[in-house]
């Protein structure tokens, strides 16, 4: 146990010092943060917006009404600015890690690889579009004057983090491929296209072939089970379905990395 814990605390100091080391980036290329917040800004007003004109015309779809659909575009930006803030940039820079040898600098140090490929960059700007969709969320849940008590927010707060680890798991799962096949830089353009998937309720997908409802199933669940823990609408079903893909697919997708890297055989390989 004292091992675990000393573990732990290590790699929560080198956690410290990257977040350090980004933040010394952030301000020295003061343009680039300009353009990202704005970016993300933009983004987070996007993704309302189009949920505003796709519920302009009807009071209710599957089952949701217009506010609750709201309140899912809310819980959309959350979830993603936390991925976004911590591991999007990394995944972005996985192949070319890869393709240009840096990841032979990686493998030397005393650290896991896996945690110092997914951790070593952070994005700061991402900020904006939680604090944004959280005060989106807010706003909504007071005009439906829903009733909001500690345990729906712990609930959420949960499924969040289970969401997050999904997504983390799929990304990771996708992007080790690229240790075979170092020029596939834009399977990361296909995982962002995919997150339109878990932008609106699962119940949609339910008309889909049964093929293709079961291979969207774990995207389905990234942000309509959050959304229905804050409404208070879950039920056993949604509630044990996030925590069993979470738990599997991060399984899965570390043992496929420690298995990719066997074949690794470094820039000049």
């Amino acid at each position: 146990m004292k091992k675990l814990f000393r573990t732990i605390k290590r790699y929560l100091r080198v956690y410290r010092m990257l977040l350090r080391l980004n933040l010394n980036t952030l301000f020295a290329y003061r343009a680039n943060f300009i353009n990202s917040a704005t970016a993300n800004t933009v983004w987070a007003i996007f993704v309302i917006v189009m949920m505003l004109l796709l519920t302009s015309k009807a009071s209710n779809i599957y089952g949701w009404t217009r506010y609750e659909l709201l309140v899912m575009a809310g819980t959309y930006n959350i979830i993603f600015s936390i991925f976004y803030f911590f591991f999007s940039r990394n995944f972005g820079e996985f192949s070319n890690n890869i393709h240009f040898g840096r990841l032979d600098a990686y493998l030397t140090k005393p650290i896991d690889i896996q945690f110092l490929m997914s951790c070593m960059h952070v994005s700061y700007t991402h900020i904006i579009r939680f604090f944004l969709g959280t005060g989106f969320v807010i706003y909504i849940l007071h005009k439906m004057q829903a009733v909001v008590t500690p345990l729906s927010v712990l609930y959420f707060a949960f499924f969040v983090i289970l969401s997050v680890i999904i997504m983390y798991s799929l990304w990771l799962t996708v992007i080790t491929l690229t240790i075979w096949y170092t020029k596939l830089s834009n399977l990361v353009d296909l995982l962002y296209e995919s997150h339109n998937v878990s932008r609106y309720p699962q119940e949609i997908y339910k008309g889909a072939s049964v093929y293709v409802f079961y291979a969207l199933f774990p995207l389905t669940l990234i942000v309509t089970v959050p959304a229905k823990a804050i409404l208070q609408k879950i039920l056993l079903g949604d509630i044990l379905w996030p925590i069993v893909f979470a738990v599997v697919l991060f399984v899965i997708s570390r043992k496929f990395f420690r298995y990719a890297l066997r074949s690794y055989t470094s820039a000049s390989g």
